[in-house]
């Protein structure tokens, strides 16, 4: 922009005084090569294979939803849902299957060798767990 086109622009005497004053600032000559050097390349992204527990950990909400779904189902005794066991199916047949397998679990667990495993193991999975909630691990 020259002198002629810089008056034209400038309609404020002060301001067309203090521009011609005090011309623009120019950059030095080295100026875009020392700003380019001083850029660094951005690390590249790779590509990670994600563990197993992560996608197990995403499906867990869908399954129990899933669950709690197929329970309202399988309890209901809705005319739409009649190829489904209602009622009277749960109470009879399968309450008593249960029982009998919580009876055989209560024996195998009433023994004190595995009653003190199983406590220790159980407080070792929740303290493993506090500790992965707890420690942030950087994933590059």
């Amino acid at each position: 922009m020259n002198d002629n086109e810089k008056d034209e622009y400038l309609k404020d005497d002060f301001l067309r005084e203090f521009m011609q004053d005090n011309p623009l600032d120019s950059p030095s000559d080295d100026f875009t090569g020392r700003v380019m050097a001083s850029i660094q390349n951005a690390p590249e992204a790779v590509v990670m294979k994600q563990p197993f527990y992560l996608y197990l950990k995403t499906a867990i909400p869908y399954l129990i939803i899933s669950l709690i779904i197929f329970v309202v189902i399988a309890t209901s005794d809705l005319p739409i849902f009649n190829w489904i066991p209602g009622k009277d199916y749960l109470m009879n047949s399968l309450l008593p299957y249960f029982e009998t397998m919580f009876m055989v679990f209560k024996k195998a667990f009433t023994s004190k060798y595995v009653s003190w495993g199983l406590l220790i193991s159980f407080s070792a999975g929740i303290l493993f767990l506090i500790d992965r909630m707890f420690s942030r691990r950087a994933s590059v």
